[in-house]
């Protein structure tokens, strides 16, 4: 028993991506209305930082669904799919240990950000600030500008 159960935690972990079976234009959309989520999350913590939003009791909320969104990310662009609508750069398939470095990159701003007291203004908006400007160097490298 404990054989199948460690066995199942592997296969729990092992990365999942989108397979043969999805089509370009499932994954593409796919892709968007993740990206799409993160953008809604890290807009949602800059107008906290700005003093538009009171939602200090909803900024763990955010940033968890920030990192629970960056564990996908290198899952959202299997190799081959490149929808003719996508601003995706052939560089994120020619340079797959960058941009999973980029995804890292983010990973570890977004940490950043959860270990900050969001009562701490000053933090916080460097914080946020961080996160946003890692989303930003992905883009700059793997993103048609």
């Amino acid at each position: 028993m404990k054989l199948l159960a460690r066995l199942s935690l592997i296969l729990m972990l092992l990365p999942s991506t989108a397979t043969t079976d999805d089509s370009v234009e499932e994954i593409y959309h796919y892709r968007s209305r993740i990206m799409e989520n993160a953008s809604n999350h890290l807009k949602a913590l800059q107008g906290y930082v700005k003093g538009e939003l009171s939602i200090e009791n909803h900024i763990p909320t955010h940033v968890d669904a920030l990192l629970n969104l960056n564990d996908i990310y290198q899952d959202l662009f299997p190799v081959g799919d490149q929808h003719p609508e996508s601003e995706a750069l052939a560089l994120i398939w020619s340079d797959p240990r960058g941009f999973q470095s980029a995804i890292q990159h983010n990973r570890r701003k977004i940490m950043a950000l959860k270990a900050v007291d969001p009562s701490d203004m000053k933090t916080m908006k460097r914080a946020v600030n961080d996160v946003r400007m890692s989303c930003g160097d992905c883009h700059y490298y793997f993103r048609e500008r």
